[in-house]
């Protein structure tokens, strides 16, 4: 199998406890054998033609429009019910209303629950001016060339906090806008074809991400030497600090009496509505075809994890 990293070495859900389970041996405990890939100008294409396996999205509407703009892929875990993403405004902004006629930054394209807490705060959308931020870098904010920009609650408000940079953040999980964090989506035909060894590679990375856990500086360590091997600069401040925001996003907001990575339709339920009612994609899947809630949830007795396995 190949895994693909959406984000190089990020520190973060879905990533680290891949470098872990690699360096563990918790893959070959389950006679695996993966090659990680950690630089990809597009690892979903990679997954959708069958080049690579398995990667992540930040969120289940994320895996819902590439299934719908025709991606072959799959959803087989998330890891949390509440979103990671976050508006960061300038310190200025005191209500989302007050956005109206700014410059607003995304990544691509916005997303929806970002979309959806804009609307909740009263905000008209169609009075913003949305603009593709090509350059994730979260001092353009404070340096005042965006009123506002798209964040990664685990990533770009760390950055700015480490910078002692001035900003406001809104989340929303405030606005009671319901929403999802890092689901892992893999080859609808590899899956298909070798559920079994599918199911082998999640319950090492959940067996991973459960000493992540326990030993979040070793995790972070095995990454920082991996990055080194690769000749990338790795920040251990921030990685560890970025994983244990993560971490607890997991730990808090798995499904009632479910382990980490156990997903429901009714999960992705709000977000598919969202999408829906958006007009963002012109084809929303059917959940059923978008994901697998079976998988992971064969992994588990209740919240605990069956290592290595039946």
């Amino acid at each position: 199998m190949t895994f693909v990293s959406p984000f190089g070495f990020d520190a973060s859900a879905g990533i680290i406890e891949v470098f872990a389970a690699q360096r563990l041996g918790y893959f070959a405990d389950l006679c695996l054998s993966v090659d990680i890939v950690a630089s990809s100008p597009d690892p979903y294409a990679l997954v959708s033609s069958g080049t690579a396996t398995v990667t992540n999205e930040g969120s289940a509407a994320d895996a819902l429009v590439a299934i719908g703009d025709g991606s072959h892929v799959v959803g087989i875990a998330t890891f949390g019910d509440t979103s990671d993403y976050a508006l960061l405004t300038e310190e200025k902004i005191r209500s989302l209303r007050e956005l109206e006629g700014k410059v607003v930054a995304y990544h691509t394209v916005m997303p929806v629950v970002l979309t959806e807490m804009l609307r909740k705060a009263g905000v008209d959308v169609a009075k913003l001016h949305e603009v593709d931020d090509t350059s994730y870098d979260p001092d353009l904010l404070p340096e005042g060339k965006f009123a506002a920009l798209q964040a990664y609650q685990s990533n770009e408000p760390i950055t700015l906090r480490e910078q002692h940079l001035p900003f406001r953040e809104y989340t929303p999980a405030e606005f009671g806008v319901p929403g999802t964090f890092n689901v892992e989506i893999v080859n609808t035909t590899f899956l298909r074809r070798h559920r079994a060894a599918v199911a082998a590679f999640m319950r090492a990375d959940l067996h991973a991400f459960a000493y992540c856990s326990d030993h979040p500086a070793t995790c972070v360590r095995f990454e920082q030497q991996a990055a080194s091997s690769s000749g990338v600069a790795y920040d251990v401040a921030h990685s560890l600090a970025e994983w244990r925001f993560e971490d607890a996003l997991a730990q808090h907001h798995a499904l009632a009496g479910k382990g980490i990575g156990v997903q429901t339709e009714a999960e992705w339920r709000p977000e598919r509505a969202a999408l829906l009612a958006s007009g963002l994609v012109a084809h929303v899947p059917p959940l059923a075809q978008a994901e697998d809630t079976g998988l992971v949830a064969s992994l588990y007795r209740g919240r605990t994890l069956v290592w290595p396995g039946p």
